[in-house]
């Protein structure tokens, strides 16, 4: 008998083991149903990710996107920096040979982690989400103008632009629009307001 037997390794990754399957069923299916998006139907060949012009900005790729929600890992999709940089191009739908709703799913965990309280890892990108859906409701249309101006004055996108300097980049451009009369200060309102703000209501109500 050994008197001095070796010591068990310990992995390191053993804290972060996860079940395959584990409540991947209840969150599959709720994204499958508010997307209608056949996510089941991927068989992870790396199509939409190689036709993603910004994968290499993302933590977690598109394929993964489409894995990670099959096994139901909810919170680590709300928390990736891929929903927030995901551009809606839809190169990852078009690319896909089951069709497969890449991008519809994505937007629909943006949406998710919007509303959640987990802390975004694109801050500004989230603050231009939901100041963009702001102005859509106030105007039924964007006008860069307000867009930028309200951006700009949204606690965590002003410290930021301070502290990178990107604020006297962004006057000097926008002054030279405006004196180009590519900018229009005053906002002009959509006719259908009301349309609009009831349809921007029931999306919410549908993804609550």
């Amino acid at each position: 008998m050994n008197p001095n037997p070796t010591p068990p390794i310990r992995s390191p990754y053993r804290k972060r083991r996860r079940l395959i399957g584990d409540r991947g069923g209840h969150f599959l299916s709720r994204v499958e149903g508010a997307t209608a998006a056949n996510i089941s139907a991927c068989y992870q060949c790396e199509r939409c990710t190689n036709a993603c012009p910004v994968a290499h900005f993302m933590d977690i790729k598109p394929h993964q996107v489409m894995r990670f929600t099959q096994l139901g890992w909810r919170e680590e999709l709300l928390a990736s920096t891929t929903v927030w940089v995901c551009l809606s191009c839809e190169m990852c739908t078009t690319y896909c040979p089951n069709e497969v709703h890449v991008a519809e799913v994505i937007l629909h965990l943006r949406a998710m982690a919007s509303r959640s309280t987990e802390t975004p890892k694109e801050i500004v990108l989230a603050e231009f989400h939901e100041t963009f859906l702001r102005e859509l409701q106030r105007f039924g249309r964007v006008n860069e103008f307000w867009l930028m101006a309200a951006l700009g004055l949204r606690p965590g996108v002003a410290r930021a632009k301070m502290a990178s300097g990107d604020w006297k980049k962004e006057i000097a451009l926008g002054w030279t629009l405006l004196r180009k009369g590519r900018l229009r200060p005053i906002p002009h309102r959509c006719r259908a307001m009301r349309g609009i703000r009831r349809l921007y209501r029931r999306r919410r109500r549908e993804g609550a």
